[in-house]
């Protein structure tokens, strides 16, 4: 049996189960550090028996689904993976919940727009990358032609200034409207153009500058993105300071505990009953992931829990803003 990991069947299955690599570090017992070094090629020989168990266990996988790039209908099936009209969940869950509170909407009519708003996303994001390119390659040519003119007894130095492969990469990318296409940089690491794009939109608009969207890039889909845990804890009256308070707000953001239910209890309960609610939501919660992956899920010590919060802190995050504002002009959470 081979011990060498392939990096992209890792990421893979870690996206056919919806996880970060957050959730899939809760769910083996191994570092994010490690799982993010894994997925860029990193350490990939020699993989532990141990560490081999808990990523099949987890990820629901024989170890050789691991160990091999994966095919072509693995790829299609990850892509069609969510049915017409199936359900959202996870971090994406809770954005949807944000947003439908944010503008007053239903969730469905946010929904229906979605296909289109990809497509404007999309077809921005590609035009975006044709126009750097061009321009890019514009300015190289005429530096380069300028060089060749101030010195001509150096030309030879500057004939050959970026990499012709790489360039071809790109446009027969953006030719083929690969919204998703990433490189690895010399150090293996991933650079996405789609999230270079995104954060370059949510800059100009002015939106979560002060608490920003951090992305991750999934193996050729959408990016892995969450509401941001200072976002999340003003509309629940918690503080993602407080340690107890942001083990809660990670359930939240990941979509194991519903962000429109915990707003809405916040809204109708008294204080002292709400954080009872929550607490005891967030133990049930831990409990039912725990039967899910006795062995593997990581137990939280005692001072973790939000049981366990001192008398300060609990009158600390109960000063928490109620609302998120997220326009450009009134909100200071998304700036």
């Amino acid at each position: 049996m081979t011990e060498t990991l392939n990096p992209d069947a890792l990421k893979l299955h870690r996206n056919k189960r919806g996880w970060s690599q957050d959730q899939l570090a809760d769910a083996t017992n191994i570092s994010k550090t490690q799982i993010s070094r894994w997925e860029r090629g990193k350490q990939t020989a020699r993989i532990r028996s141990h560490s081999r168990e808990q990523l099949c266990a987890a990820l629901g996988v024989k170890w050789e689904q691991l160990t091999r790039a994966p095919e072509k209908p693995d790829i299609a099936f990850f892509r069609n993976r969510v049915p017409l009209k199936g359900g959202i969940d996870g971090s994406a869950r809770t954005f949807l919940t944000l947003m439908q509170r944010h503008y007053g909407l239903i969730e469905d009519a946010i929904i229906d727009l979605a296909p289109l708003a990809f497509l404007i996303l999309a077809e921005r994001s590609l035009r975006a990358r044709q126009t750097a390119l061009d321009q890019t390659l514009q300015s190289l040519d005429a530096a380069t032609g300028e060089a060749h003119r101030r010195l001509p007894y150096m030309r030879a130095a500057f004939w050959d200034h970026y990499d012709h492969d790489w360039v071809h990469r790109e446009r027969k990318s953006i030719e083929e409207s690969d919204v998703f296409e990433d490189y690895r940089d010399e150090d293996g690491e991933e650079l996405s153009s789609f999230i270079n794009f995104l954060q370059d939109e949510l800059k100009e608009l002015g939106l979560f500058q002060e608490s920003p969207i951090e992305f991750e890039s999934r193996y050729r889909t959408a990016p892995y993105y969450e509401v941001p845990m200072e976002v999340l804890g003003s509309i629940v009256g918690l503080d993602p300071g407080i340690k107890p308070d942001r083990s809660v707000l990670g359930w939240i953001q990941h979509g194991q505990i519903n962000l429109g239910e915990v707003s809405e209890k916040k809204d109708q309960m008294a204080e002292e009953d709400y954080r009872r609610w929550i607490d005891e939501k967030y133990r049930s919660v831990t409990e039912e992931l725990r039967a899910r992956m006795p062995r593997l899920h990581r137990h939280p010590r005692k001072d973790d829990l939000p049981g366990n919060q001192s008398k300060k802190d609990r009158a600390d995050s109960s000063n928490a803003s109620t609302n998120a504002q997220i326009d450009s002009t009134n909100a200071e959470n998304c700036k």
